[in-house]
């Protein structure tokens, strides 16, 4: 009874607290949950030009943020607003396991495996899958089958996950070139084909030339092996963040006055290849939180490069900040006045557009990272 009069309360306060009273009550939170860590200060003196000794000091502090929970509106003795925060950081990922629950002899767990899949946002992983090198005219219903088998295979894998796939649209087969190519062609490929994504999954497939001459048997036949390359890339990093590589038989299953189709037994090895693959992601974005920037500012407005795919709903308010100032030096006066609160006003699947509350909107710069605030209920 008294927690639920205490909710009560709270949220009478937030309901009638201003968005620049709200900011300002997080701001002073946050502060706060700065000073309960380590804090490294560092002063400079000199010497100005009139003689006068002048002395600058900065605050770092080791906080990291992924997101901020307002448990609480209040105001204080002087009616100044308070916020409760539970603040959620980057290590709220990990989930070791105790030692003392490990069973004599096991072996220790990968990182990975102590990942915790993060709650609110989702990863967007973009999948492009490209046909590469010269198929022949009779093997082209092949390579149609054994691209349907893998996509379907990445959108159930995809389905049973926290992460969301989005499929991209493949260029014309081209003849196949550098990795590093590719590579810098798929981050710079325009929004037409391929919408500017934090994880993108470049599926490449290409037949492998046979030494000796291939015999099609009526019942089924061998015509051929692929070689499937799976590159995980974002960019912001300057290569693949991993590559995958595997060579499979592609079997004909002979139809009577008809092409021969992709025999059943080749499509269970590419979905048993996807799904060991897909694990993998799985297991690899468990321990990146995903990282929420913007992508244009424009007077009061603000877009930001995550969506609905992602968990972005409208009406939710987030906290945009230059990440170069904020969280690490919270503590300095001036980087706490960059901290704006605005609220989603429009989502779309990859995008979402910002209305500013609070704060200086005309300091919002592109690449100024965002954190989702979720508000007491």
């Amino acid at each position: 009874m008294l927690a639920a009069l205490l909710l009560a309360a709270g949220a009478s306060v937030a309901a009638e607290l201003s968005a620049e009273e709200r900011l300002q009550a997080v701001r002073h939170g946050l502060a706060q949950k700065s000073l309960q860590g380590a804090t490294q200060v560092q002063t400079t003196a000199w010497i100005d030009e009139k003689g006068a000794l002048r002395e600058s000091s900065s605050f770092r502090t080791g906080m990291q943020v992924r997101g901020v929970r307002v448990m609480a509106y209040s105001r204080d003795a002087q009616g100044q607003p308070q916020a409760q925060l539970q603040v959620q950081s980057p290590q709220d990922l990990h989930k070791p396991q105790a030692a003392d629950t490990k069973p004599a002899g096991a072996k220790p767990a990968t990182a990975a495996a102590d990942c915790r899949v993060q709650e609110g946002l989702h990863h967007v992983v973009g999948l492009l899958l490209q046909p590469r090198g010269h198929w022949p005219i009779d093997e082209e219903h092949l390579r149609r089958d054994a691209a349907q088998v893998l996509a379907g295979a990445w959108r159930d894998a995809a389905g049973a996950s926290r992460w969301h796939l989005l499929e991209l649209q493949a260029a014309p087969v081209a003849q196949a070139t550098s990795s590093q190519a590719m590579y810098e062609r798929l981050l710079t490929a325009g929004p037409a084909t391929s919408p500017a994504l934090t994880w993108r999954l470049q599926l490449d497939m290409e037949q492998v030339p046979s030494a000796a001459p291939i015999i099609h048997l009526p019942w089924s036949g061998v015509s051929g092996r692929v070689r499937l390359s799976l590159s995980l890339l974002s960019p912001r990093e300057s290569r693949p963040v991993w590559q995958r590589m595997a060579e499979l038989p592609l079997l004909a299953q002979e139809r009577a006055l008809s092409a021969p189709r992709l025999h059943p037994s080749s499509g269970e090895q590419l979905q048993a290849l996807v799904r060991g693959w897909a694990q993998a992601v799985t297991e690899h974005l468990a321990c990146e939180p995903v990282q929420v920037q913007v992508i244009n500012s424009q007077a009061d407005k603000l877009q930001i490069d995550q969506g609905r795919l992602a968990g972005v709903r409208a009406g939710d308010e987030w906290l945009v900040s230059d990440r170069r100032r904020w969280p690490g030096r919270m503590l300095e006066s001036e980087a706490a006045q960059t901290l704006v609160l605005a609220r989603v006003e429009q989502v779309s699947d990859t995008r979402a557009q910002l209305q500013v509350l609070a704060g200086p909107a005309s300091a919002v710069r592109p690449n100024w990272q965002a954190w989702p605030m979720d508000k007491p209920n």
